[in-house]
């Protein structure tokens, strides 16, 4: 698969309708940035955002859940590398989208793939591939907008099997910042109820023009 395959370009813009971030948030949508307002609450058929992993850290032990990851489907990065991510989001109905995010590490290509859905004990969560969910609770924060795991769950048709907190990686929590424009920053850790922080990394993307 060549990297250029893997970076389709911006499509149609419509506005998003119920269920939306935007009603998950209730009045504190209106206290976040407006481009972060257009990026969340403007379906589009597909967008690209280019950028730059700049900090990739990890434990032993984040290591080990890394490596496990693989099991189901590999939802985080393989490495530690600090280099080119691109994010491609494409509409999937009903507000929900399906995020492939492509990390290049020596000339390799590495795509993750999940799919947000508004739907779940929280009204968001984000399907991870072999059955495997992550129930988010979504915030505005400082101006940020905030994605934080609020258990996991195996899905089986309709019905979701709780996993215990043993058996899951800990906390995950996204946040997403306004820089100058056309720049925003993605910050993503991980951390054990008895570990602490096991995984951190942060991007720099860029709105596409």
């Amino acid at each position: 698969m060549s990297w250029a395959s893997l970076l389709p370009v911006a499509g149609r813009s419509v506005p998003m309708t119920s269920p939306s971030y935007a009603s998950l948030l209730g009045s504190s949508w209106g206290e976040l940035p407006m481009r972060t307002r257009v990026r969340f609450g403007v379906e589009r058929e597909m967008v690209c955002y280019h950028g730059r992993v700049v900090v990739s850290e990890c434990t032993r032990l984040g290591r080990v859940f890394r490596q496990l990851a693989r099991l189901v489907g590999s939802p985080l990065p393989f490495d530690d590398t600090i280099g080119p991510a691109t994010v491609v989001v494409m509409a999937t109905g009903r507000g929900s989208s399906s995020w492939t995010r492509v990390y290049r590490r020596n000339g390799r290509a590495q795509a993750i793939r999940s799919v947000k859905r508004f739907d779940g004990p929280t009204g968001l969560e984000e399907y991870l591939g072999f059955g495997l969910c992550m129930a988010l609770r979504v915030r505005a924060e400082n101006a940020s907008l905030l994605f934080e795991s609020a258990g996991y769950s195996w899905a089986l048709g309709k019905v979701r099997i709780p996993l215990p907190s043993w058996l899951t990686p800990g906390r995950l929590l996204v946040r997403s910042t306004e820089l100058a424009a056309p720049c925003f920053r993605f910050c993503l850790t991980l951390s054990h109820p008895r570990f602490g922080v096991m995984l951190r990394q942060e991007a720099v993307f860029e709105d596409p023009s």
